[in-house]
């Protein structure tokens, strides 16, 4: 598809994460980074003014009724905005972009549990936010994650591999695929003695990483968790990367992963196999 609206590195990141959810952590990133543009009643005297969030302040931004519910529409930048009103058929003198932070975009929306879309009716294609993400991104919160870690009295079980949630494996992958410190990875499920089943089912995802590498390991963890999914993820490093550590995890039980040039340590033959 020709789009005569040069792109920004917004608009890049939208791209990318259409073919692949490894891009998700790039694309949060900039979603954070710089200005953000919504549509405002037309008023021509503000044009051209940058917009300041003010606690409790009511923003008439434009809302769009749509078959997942109310969103609010976001721009990465004036020409995309005003694609999107082209593309709406919106009448001329009706609204108007408006530009702000992008992290009081982002706080806005979520203190008002409304749901963002980016660049909808665009070229680029549209990414959409809940609340709770909003405010995470805006906090920061959401590029601090780290391993879950065992919990007390956890009891891990082998997961069957006609079981494994396949959208998350294959986002997985994805992830796997770019960095090459990704040498292992295990699907678990798990139990707690005396405690009922869950609603959602448990998966225990659990990493070997050599060497390890904290950035990274938060990017795979935004990736993982963000699988459109009705089960539960939990994510965890190997307790350490020694070969003996490592080798009795493959006899627990066969990996979903193992890196193309990795050799397991010796002993270590799946279970099973």
């Amino acid at each position: 598809m020709n789009d005569p609206i040069p792109m920004n590195d917004l608009d890049r990141a939208i791209r990318a994460f259409q073919r692949s959810q490894a891009a998700l952590p790039d694309l949060l990133r900039l979603l954070c980074t710089g200005n953000l543009w919504l549509l405002i009643p037309y008023h021509p005297e503000v044009a051209n003014q940058k917009m300041q969030y003010l606690e409790g302040q009511p923003m008439p931004f434009l809302r769009i009724q749509t078959s997942k519910g109310v969103k609010v529409a976001v721009f990465s930048s004036m020409a995309r905005a005003l694609e999107g009103l082209k593309a709406g058929k919106v009448k001329p003198r009706t609204y108007m972009p408006a530009e702000m932070t992008a992290r009081d975009v982002l706080g806005m929306l979520g203190k008002l549990n409304l749901t963002m879309s980016v660049n909808i009716g665009c070229a680029t294609g549209d990414i959409s936010l809940p609340p709770h993400s909003l405010l995470r991104l805006a906090s920061g919160a959401a590029f601090q994650s780290v391993p879950d870690g065992p919990k007390e009295n956890l009891i891990l079980d082998k997961v069957d591999p006609a079981d494994y949630p396949t959208d998350l494996v294959q986002a997985m992958f994805e992830v796997f695929r770019l960095h090459h410190q990704f040498r292992a990875a295990w699907i678990f499920t798990r139990t707690l003695p005396g405690q009922p089943a869950t609603a959602r089912k448990p998966y225990y995802i659990m990493i070997f990483m050599q060497p390890r590498d904290e950035a990274v390991f938060n990017d795979f963890s935004l990736v993982a968790k963000s699988v459109r999914q009705d089960y539960e993820v939990n994510l965890s490093l190997t307790p350490d990367d020694t070969p003996e550590c490592v080798a009795d995890i493959f006899r627990q039980a066969p990996p979903f992963y193992v890196a193309a040039d990795y050799q397991p340590p010796k002993g270590s033959t799946p279970a099973g196999l």
